[in-house]
């Protein structure tokens, strides 16, 4: 799903009453967007929890995203994960 689209599907779903986080790999587009919260993995496009095969990884990111549903105060915020890609 584009970030366009993503951002769109949560407003939606916050104007429903849910509390939503998304995981971006385009700040600038979530925000242009207004997606309610979202955390920034600085990893390549295509892969938001990180490198294939690696369930740690990927287990670690979604919780940060989870974690981020506490830690972010109010909507329209984006939360840089420290997370880096390591593979180039």
């Amino acid at each position: 799903m584009c970030h366009q689209s993503g951002g769109l599907v949560l407003n939606a779903l916050e104007g429903k009453g849910l509390t939503t986080v998304g995981i971006t790999l385009k700040p600038e587009i979530t925000l242009t967007v207004g997606a309610p919260r979202a955390v920034y993995a600085r990893f390549p496009l295509g892969n938001p929890f990180g490198e294939a095969f690696r369930a740690d990884q990927q287990t670690t990111i979604l919780t940060a995203a989870l974690r981020a549903l506490e830690t972010i105060p109010r909507a329209g915020l984006i939360l840089e994960l420290p997370y880096r890609w390591r593979r180039f």
